[in-house]
C-alpha cells in the first residue's frame, strides 16, 4: 500500500466501514454469540514516516488492574495493551508503505480477536467470582 487514499479506497471496496473520516475509519466484526469487535484504523506521520495504527476496546479501566493489563499484553501475538483515557485497548501500528493490501484484514483481525479474547475472559472470571446461590454466598 503506498497512499492512506489507496488503503482506504481497499478498505471500503472489501468492508462495511462503520464509521469514516479523513485520518481514521472503523470497522466492525461479529464473533460467534452475537459479539461484536469494532477496530479503529487510523494513520499518522512520525520520525519522517506514515504510520498505520489498529486499535480495539477491550475493557473499562475498572475491570482489570494494571498487573493483569501487562500480562495480558505479554502474550499478545501482536500490539500491546494500551490506556486510552479510561479505556484499555489493544493496539498494533505498521508502517503504511510495509503494509500491502492482502494483509490489512490480517492486521484488522488480530487485533480484534485479542480484543475480544481479553473482553471474554473478563466476562469468564466475573462469573467465576459470581455468588452461587444455595451455597452460603447469598448477599444480605
Amino acid at each position: 500500500m503506498s497512499t492512506w487514499t489507496e488503503l482506504k479506497t481497499h478498505a471500503r471496496k472489501s468492508y462495511r466501514l462503520a464509521d469514516e473520516h479523513d485520518h481514521s475509519f472503523k470497522v466492525v466484526f461479529k464473533y460467534s454469540g452475537g459479539r461484536l469487535q469494532a477496530v479503529i484504523v487510523s494513520h499518522y506521520e512520525a520520525m519522517g514516516r506514515l504510520w498505520v495504527d489498529f486499535s480495539s476496546a477491550c475493557c473499562r479501566v475498572d475491570r482489570m488492574d494494571p498487573r493483569e493489563a501487562l500480562e495480558q499484553g505479554f502474550n499478545l501475538a501482536v500490539g500491546a495493551i494500551c490506556l486510552d483515557g479510561d479505556v484499555y485497548v489493544v493496539r498494533h501500528t505498521v508502517l503504511l508503505d510495509e503494509l500491502a493490501a492482502d494483509d490489512l484484514q490480517i492486521h484488522m483481525h488480530s487485533v480484534a480477536r485479542a480484543a475480544d479474547q481479553i473482553e471474554q475472559s473478563l466476562e469468564r472470571s466475573d462469573r467465576l467470582q459470581a455468588p452461587m446461590p444455595g451455597l452460603g454466598n447469598e448477599l444480605p
